[in-house]
């Protein structure tokens, strides 16, 4: 056999000699090992292509980290790396949005442009965002609504509307936040009498934070809404 890697071939039924025989268990003994480390090679490279491919392609900086603040006083300024970091009342950090604990999520990439996330944990829960760009922070927004569940009460909308309501036994209404371009005032009072000559009622006055309501008849408190930005 010419072109093969084993030296010598029998032909069938004719006696084989010692020397060639052994000559040929070495030939194939060579190959076996031969094929042996050139497949443990393959495997090799294969493992450090791998290897290189996960190094230089998955973006650590993508995985979400989650962090448990154990420090007081930390400035949500600073914090511009991408993560989770909570944060209880035990260690409440400057420049937060509301309330004393919550939990701050950071995407982005800095520098450019980095976003905030703050969720509040108290009972009125709330969501707020902002951003930094070029060299500064936003204003803290939120986006669920400031939700104040109370008499004087209101409810201020991520599009800055605010809708306020109250009922008092007091002609003179302080709105629990003022607005700040146009306030409209429903109100209607409590009270009623037959005599028509003492029934004009009405708003004497009002400003953007607060009314005055004025009434010639029977008068025992006031129901009100107030509608504006």
């Amino acid at each position: 056999m010419a072109d093969s890697m084993i030296p010598y071939s029998f032909i069938p039924g004719t006696k084989a000699k010692a020397g060639e025989v052994n000559a040929n268990f070495i030939a194939l003994a060579d190959i076996i090992e031969a094929n042996r480390l050139t497949a443990a090679g393959d495997i090799e490279d294969l493992n450090e292509n791998l290897n290189e491919i996960l190094a230089t392609k998955a973006d650590k900086t993508e995985l979400v980290n989650e962090y448990i603040v154990t420090t007081t006083g930390k400035n949500l300024n600073d914090y511009k790396t991408k993560g989770t970091y909570v944060f209880t009342s035990a260690y409440k950090p400057t420049n937060i949005p509301k309330g004393n604990s919550g939990a701050l999520i950071v995407t982005g990439t800095n520098p450019g442009f980095v976003k905030q996330i703050w969720f509040c944990t108290e009972t009125n829960p709330e969501i707020f965002t902002r951003n930094f760009t070029s060299t500064s922070w936003s204003a803290w927004r939120s986006v669920t609504g400031i939700f104040y569940k109370s008499n004087p009460g209101y409810l201020q909308l991520p599009n800055g509307m605010i809708i306020q309501w109250g009922s008092q036994a007091g002609a003179n209404v302080t709105y629990p936040v003022a607005f700040s371009q146009v306030a409209c005032p429903v109100c209607h009072k409590s009270g009623w009498n037959s005599s028509y000559e003492r029934s004009d009622s009405g708003i004497a006055s009002q400003s953007l934070t607060g009314f005055n309501y004025a009434s010639g008849g029977y008068f025992l408190g006031l129901n009100w809404v107030a509608i504006g930005f």
